[in-house]
C-alpha cells in the first residue's frame, strides 16, 4: 500500500497510532509535526515538491531529521525545492545543487535565502524558463 510506503519513507512507522496532540502540550514534537505534514503531501505523490523553511524553528538534532526524510525523498526521484536558513554544514552538504540569492533591503540590513534544488530538476529548470519568457 503506497501509505505504507511514505510512512517508511518519512520515518513515521514508530508513529503509528499516535495522536497529532497540541504543540508544546502534549502528542507529537515539532519535528514529527513537520514530517507528517510532508507525508501528508507525499500521499498525493507529486513528482516537485516546494518546501519553505522545514527546519524553522527546530534545532539542530530535529532539522537534520526533518532533511535526513527530505533527502529520502529525493531519492525515490522526486524533485525537492526547498528555502532554508542558516543550515548546518551537514544540512548544507546534504544538497545536490545551491542557489544563493542575496536580497539587499533598507538601511543596508540583508537576508539571505538559500534556495535548493534537487537532482532530477529538470522539470523545474523548464518550467521555470517557459515562466521567465511571459
Amino acid at each position: 500500500m503506497f501509505v505504507e510506503e511514505v510512512m517508511k519513507l518519512i520515518e513515521l512507522k514508530p508513529l503509528r497510532n499516535a495522536l497529532v496532540g497540541l504543540p508544546g502540550v502534549d502528542g507529537l514534537s515539532t519535528e514529527q509535526r513537520k514530517r507528517l505534514t510532508i507525508a501528508i503531501e507525499l500521499v498525493a505523490n507529486p513528482s516537485i515538491i516546494f518546501m519553505d523553511e522545514p527546519t524553522s524553528g527546530l534545532d539542530a538534532r530535529a532539522a537534520a531529521i526533518v532533511m535526513r526524510t527530505v533527502r529520502n525523498t529525493v531519492d525515490t526521484g522526486r524533485t525537492v525545492v526547498c528555502t532554508i536558513h542558516q543550515p548546518s554544514i551537514d544540512i548544507f552538504e546534504a544538497f545536490d545543487e545551491v542557489l544563493l540569492n542575496l536580497l539587499i533591503f533598507y538601511f543596508f540590513t540583508f537576508d539571505i535565502y538559500l534556495w535548493v534544488r534537487f537532482k532530477n530538476s529538470h522539470f523545474l529548470h523548464n518550467f521555470l524558463a517557459i515562466g521567465s519568457m511571459h
